[in-house]
């Protein structure tokens, strides 16, 4: 088992890794985006008419990985001196709890997420660029996907780490 968890745990590592790397670039394309938005409208006096529809594209996109990356460390859902006060088996019931919500509501964004993705995929596409929109709602099932993930490792003690901060690492 340890070796699952140490495995589950590295995994998480790279895949966190690798979010943060998309949502930062994603982040930082949106802010390029404003901005050439912004200098092409007082500089010509004409704005981009396809601006804020990358922007919503890049947005969705950078908040639903991201969502999923603070899920790991437990900061949706935190009232830490409420938890602080707890046992270690209380700690334990309130991650396992957490952990169960956050998969109720994976569950949700997935399979909801690829429905409305598909069905919208079929009819709709944006406005200026046409860019089919399937696009833009793929970004629920995915950032849901990725929150479950995470966790799922919040809750999963880490065997790396030493005991004593184990206990408090998740909800």
């Amino acid at each position: 088992m340890t070796t699952f968890l140490v495995g589950y745990q590295t995994f998480l590592d790279w895949l966190e890794r690798g979010s943060m790397a998309i949502a930062m670039a994603l982040t930082g394309l949106l802010f390029l985006n404003t901005a050439t938005g912004i200098i092409v409208d007082q500089v010509v006096g004409n704005s981009l008419i396809w601006v804020e529809e990358v922007n919503n594209l890049l947005f969705a996109w950078a908040v639903f990985v991201g969502a999923g990356v603070i899920a790991r460390h437990g900061g949706h859902i935190g009232v830490e001196l409420v938890y602080d006060m707890l046992g270690p088996r209380l700690k334990r019931a309130l991650r396992i709890l957490y952990t169960a919500m956050a998969l109720i509501i994976v569950w949700v964004m997935v399979f909801y997420g690829i429905k409305m993705a598909l069905f919208v995929g079929q009819y709709q596409t944006s406005l200026y660029l046409d860019i089919n929109l399937f696009y833009y709602y793929l970004s629920v099932p995915v950032g849901g996907a990725l929150m479950g993930l995470f966790s799922v490792g919040a809750a999963l003690p880490d065997p790396r780490k030493p005991a004593a901060e184990r206990q408090t690492v998740g909800v």
